[in-house]
């Protein structure tokens, strides 16, 4: 008996240890399931979060830069001087309106008109057309010229029988051009397409309106969000399937984000399918729960292995797109944003510690390219791009501002340093380039612009060395310039100027240059 006793206590014993050890799995189990449901509905809410951010910053930047393209033209003294006579003449629309503004930058209309909606003047498409024809555009931004109008009376100061805008200085040390703040902006559908409006009253540099001219005139202009353009902001973003659809309509599964001031539900919205990390989250847990369940003991080892690759992964992921938002992915130099940024800090020290700006193309560039291919030229650029920051060294900051345009902000470096290094990168652009067995041959022009004797803001350095760059091409080619040699003793320019390459990115060097 006391041995059927003492069995009946070890079986009693046993199933209470194999009772706990299943509870105990139990209970890991229902733990590492919740915690991994949870992981993936949260990466899931973030990574949705993060995407509508991205898209909704974008769509601002787009409207940011529209009104920074239109500001070319409202605040602008030739402009204002134009219409001083209640309209604009054909030369100013053929030379300016349907000319750099509308090629250059897609407006599909530009409107010149008062606050009744009296047209002067309209562009549809680069194109003249009637007043009547503006009516139906101008009819959907009503709204946005009543709020420009109350922008610009808030502004006005009486000041002795003329008026001053009373409006916020731009800063001299922004990298943006100057706009005024006066300007109405949204993006909403026109004539059926998702567009962005801008409204601003045109006005003089000076900002002093005379008072027989206090009854503004405005500018709206509409630019078009293309296909092409939307498919750029998807691949920039990231995100797959981005379109402007009416809400009710979006696909199934989509996100979306409000644009524009539109509350309907028949308005459209930015529409794109979700990356859903959740299910990769998933995928890579899921086995590693199973195992975890088995092995109990490696449990935790486990889990906060698996976590801490992925914490790892993203950490290494969000280096990566940073580095990426401000490098070139093809040279690993700086791009535009990175430059505009290196730009922008050294500007702010000029006065103290001079810098020179060297503004570099390789001549003949396109030539490689239609002839041996785009994988030729990528093996340019990448050669060049090598001998560039070998040149430049410790004292200098290369960029690649797009195509075969580069520049290079060197500092703590004397002016004959400066000049001798710029010939140095027009003998480096001229070494052939061995590729597939053949030499590529190219050339390089460079034009020099000094800080802070030049500017002290990045339009202004920018457009000095941009003037000796192309005062080098039209020179003959594979020579430096700096951009006193584009000044004759006089103060005038010493070659007429042209218009620059533009550069790529939402904000490109003027194409024109003001009086």
């Amino acid at each position: 008996m006391d041995k059927t006793l003492r069995l009946a206590k070890r079986s009693r014993t046993v199933w209470a240890i194999h009772v706990a050890c299943t509870l105990v799995a139990v209970l890991i189990i229902a733990s590492l399931i919740f915690v991994l449901d949870r992981s993936v509905d949260e990466a899931d809410r973030f990574g949705l979060s993060a995407e509508r951010r991205l898209v909704a910053n974008e769509l601002r930047h787009q409207m940011d830069a529209v009104v920074q393209f239109q500001a070319q033209l409202s605040f602008w003294d030739k402009t204002y001087q134009e219409l001083a006579k209640g309209h604009v003449s054909d030369a100013f629309i053929a030379d300016e309106m349907s000319g750099w503004l509308w090629e250059d930058y897609g407006f599909s209309w530009l409107i010149l008109t008062d606050v009744e909606h009296n047209v002067s003047t309209a562009l549809n498409d680069g194109a003249a057309v009637s007043a009547r024809a503006a009516g139906a555009p101008l009819d959907e931004v009503g709204d946005l010229v009543e709020e420009a109008r109350r922008r610009y009376e808030n502004a006005l100061r009486n000041n002795h029988g003329s008026y001053v805008l009373d409006v916020v200085t731009p800063d001299p040390q922004s990298v943006m051009p100057a706009v005024p703040g006066i300007h109405a902006v949204d993006l909403r559908e026109i004539e059926g397409r998702m567009s962005v409006a801008v409204v601003q009253a045109v006005i003089p540099e000076t900002l002093v309106v005379p008072a027989e001219r206090r009854a503004p005139v405005f500018l709206v202009s509409v630019r078009p969000v293309t296909p092409k353009m939307t498919r750029e902001i998807a691949a920039r973003l990231g995100v797959r399937g981005l379109a402007f659809v009416p809400l009710t309509e979006r696909p199934e599964g989509s996100a979306y984000a409000s644009v524009g001031r539109c509350s309907d539900a028949s308005c459209l919205v930015a529409a794109w399918m979700p990356q859903s990390p959740g299910g990769f989250v998933r995928a890579e847990l899921l086995p590693s729960v199973i195992m975890m369940a088995i092995v109990a003991a490696l449990l935790m080892a486990f889990v906060a292995f698996r976590f801490s690759t992925l914490f790892a992964a993203l950490q290494h992921s969000e280096a990566l797109n940073r580095h990426l938002a401000k490098h070139d992915r093809l040279t690993g130099l700086l791009n535009r944003s990175g430059f505009d940024d290196m730009l922008a800090a050294a500007l702010l020290r000029a006065k103290t510690h001079p810098f020179t700006l060297v503004y570099a193309d390789l001549d003949e560039f396109k030539a490689v390219n239609d002839r041996h291919g785009h994988a030729a030229g990528d093996a340019v650029l990448v050669a060049m791009a090598e001998r560039f920051r070998n040149r430049a060294g410790p004292k200098g900051t290369v960029a690649r501002l797009g195509g075969d345009e580069f520049a290079i902000i060197l500092g703590d470096c004397s002016e004959t340093v400066a000049r001798g290094l710029a010939a140095g990168l027009i003998a480096d652009a001229q070494t052939p380039v061995a590729f597939n067995g053949q030499l590529l041959v190219v050339g390089g022009s460079a034009g020099i612009a000094f800080a802070p004797r030049h500017g002290l803001t990045a339009r202004a350095l920018l457009l000095a060395a941009d003037e000796a760059l192309y005062l080098a091409k039209r020179r003959g080619r594979n020579r430096v310039e700096t951009a006193d040699d584009t000044v004759l003793p006089g103060g005038t320019s010493g070659e007429e100027p042209t218009a620059g390459p533009g550069g790529s990115g939402d904000f490109p060097t003027p194409a024109r240059y003001r009086a």
